[in-house]
C-alpha cells in the first residue's frame, strides 16, 4: 500500500493534535469537546482522500480499506434494505461528522435505485448500540431520509411522501439497519420482520 503526501499530511496533523492531549495533565470539557470534534474533522477528510485515492489506484490490492467499504445495500421483493455499518448518532452528538458520513454513504450506495419509489413509502429503521437500556428516542434518523432524498430512491419526506418507525436494540457490533418499501406494505413487513 501506497500512502500520498495528502494522507501522510492528515495522519501527521492527527498524530500532533493526539501528543498534545497526551502530554497535557488535564483538560476541561471544552478541550475534551473540540479535540473530538477536530478528530472527527481530521477522520473525514482522511476518508475523503483514501476515497479518491482509491479511484485512482491501478490495482485493486494497492486500495485502502475503510468503514464506508462495509456500507451495503439490498433489493428484494421490492424492499431496500440498507446495512450502516455503524450506530446512527446522537441527538448530544450532532456535532460530529457522523451525521454527514452516514448521510453521503448512504447516498452514495442507494444511488442505482433512483426512482425505485414514487408513492408514499415506510422506512423501518433498526438501531444496534453496544450500551444497554439506552434511548431510542436519542438517535438521529434524518440522515437516513435525507440520503434517500440524495440519491432519488424516494422523492420527499414530508408527510404524504415519507413515515418511519425505529426500533433499537442491544448488539455488541453497533450497527444500523434500514429497510425502506412502499408504505401500502407496511402491515405485513412488520408482521414478518418480528421474527428475523
Amino acid at each position: 500500500m501506497i500512502i500520498n503526501e495528502k494522507i501522510k499530511k492528515q495522519l501527521n496533523n492527527l498524530n500532533k493534535q493526539i501528543e498534545i492531549v497526551l502530554k497535557s495533565n488535564s483538560l476541561t470539557d471544552m478541550q475534551i469537546k473540540s479535540f473530538l470534534l477536530n478528530f472527527e474533522k481530521v477522520r473525514y477528510n482522511l476518508l475523503a482522500e483514501i476515497k479518491e485515492y482509491n479511484k485512482n489506484v491501478k490495482f485493486e490490492y494497492e486500495k485502502i480499506k475503510t468503514i464506508d467499504d462495509d456500507y451495503k445495500t439490498e433489493l428484494k421483493d421490492n424492499i431496500l434494505k440498507i446495512y450502516v455499518p455503524e450506530t446512527l448518532p446522537s441527538f448530544k452528538n450532532l456535532k460530529t461528522h457522523t451525521y454527514k458520513r452516514i448521510l453521503l454513504n448512504v447516498a452514495e450506495n442507494t444511488k442505482k435505485f433512483k426512482g425505485l419509489f414514487s408513492n408514499e413509502v415506510f422506512i423501518y429503521i433498526k438501531v444496534f448500540d453496544n450500551i444497554k437500556g439506552w434511548d431510542i428516542d436519542n438517535k438521529y434518523v434524518k440522515p437516513i431520509a435525507d440520503a434517500l432524498i440524495l440519491s432519488g430512491v424516494i422523492e420527499d419526506d414530508n408527510m404524504s411522501k415519507m413515515f418511519y418507525c425505529a426500533k433499537g436494540e442491544f448488539s455488541e457490533l453497533p450497527h444500523t439497519i434500514i429497510y425502506v418499501l412502499d408504505g401500502k406494505n407496511m402491515e405485513q413487513f412488520l408482521k414478518k420482520v418480528e421474527f428475523e
